[in-house]
C-alpha cells in the first residue's frame, strides 16, 4: 500500500557534540521518556544536519546523532557498518522500541540498521528515510565535497572527503535487505524516492514530496507525528 501526500505548500541550531559514552553516538537532546530516535549520518559521516529537528520533536523524546567515529576507523563494508551502528545503540537503549531517521546516504543506512536490530529482536518504530533513495544514493560520489555543505570546517576537507569516499565506496556494493514495517519516504519535488524502497519494505510506504526534504523547518512537524 502507497500513500502519497503532497505538502508542497508546507532553515540549524548549531550543538557541538560532546563526548559519549558510546564513541559513535552524540547527544543531540537526552532529556525525555518517550523511546528516543537515533539520526544516521549521512555520507560525510557528520550529523551537524540534525540538530534542528530536536525544535520540533516532542520535548520528551531524547534524539541521538549517530555518526563516525573520531578514531577515524573504517568499516570492512556497508553491512559490517549497519552491525556496528546497531551494537552501539542496544548498548545504550535496552529497553522499548528504537525510532531511526536517516538523510540520503544515511537513509539507505538507517534502513540496513533496522533490518539488523529487526534480526536480532529488537522492536524498531519508526523508520524515516529522506531524499534517500538506495538506487540514487550510489551517485553520490560524484559530487562529495559540494555534498558537505558550507557549514562544514574547510581545514578538515580532505579528512571529510576521505569519509565520504570510503563510504561511498561501501555503498555500491550494498544490497538492502527486506524490513518488515512500515516507513515514512520524504522526498523533495522533482524527485521519488520512496517508490525505490518497495522491494526492500515489507509494510506501507508513506510517500510525502515537499519543496525541501532536508529542511526540517519543513519536515520536522511531519517527522513528529510519524514518531507519534
Amino acid at each position: 500500500m502507497t500513500v502519497v501526500n503532497d505538502l508542497s505548500n508546507l532553515a540549524i541550531t548549531q550543538v557541538d557534540p560532546s563526548d559519549y559514552a558510546v564513541p559513535t553516538i552524540a547527544p543531540i537532546r537526552t532529556a525525555g521518556n518517550l523511546d528516543p530516535v537515533f539520526c544516521i549520518h549521512p555520507l560525510v559521516g557528520l550529523i551537524d544536519c540534525y540538530t534542528e529537528l530536536a525544535a520540533h520533536v516532542d520535548d520528551a523524546r531524547p534524539i541521538y546523532g549517530i555518526q563516525v567515529p573520531a578514531s577515524g576507523e573504517l568499516a570492512e563494508s556497508f553491512e559490517a557498518l549497519a552491525r556496528q551502528y546497531a551494537d552501539d545503540i542496544v548498548r545504550i537503549h535496552t529497553d522499548g522500541a528504537v525510532h531511526l531517521l536517516g538523510l540520503s546516504f544515511g537513509g539507505v543506512l538507517a534502513h540496513a540498521i533496522a533490518v539488523e536490530l529487526q534480526n536480532r529482536g529488537v522492536t524498531v518504530g519508526a523508520l524515516t528515510l529522506l531524499d534517500s533513495d538506495p538506487v540514487r544514493a550510489r551517485a553520490e560520489g560524484a559530487n562529495l565535497l559540494a555534498s558537505m555543505g558550507d557549514e562544514i570546517d574547510r581545514s578538515h576537507a580532505e579528512e571529510l572527503l576521505a569519509v565520504a569516499s570510503h563510504n561511498d565506496e561501501l555503498i555500491q556494493r550494498h544490497l538492502p535487505g527486506i524490513y518488515f514495517g512500515d516507513i515514512l519516504a520524504v522526498s523533495s519535488m522533482g524527485t521519488d524516492s520512496g517508490s525505490a524502497w518497495h522491494p526492500f519494505v515489507c509494510g506501507t510506504v508513506a510517500k510525502y514530496l515537499v519543496p525541501d526534504a532536508t529542511s526540517f523547518d519543513v519536515v520536522g512537524p511531519l517527522v513528529d507525528s510519524y514518531l507519534g
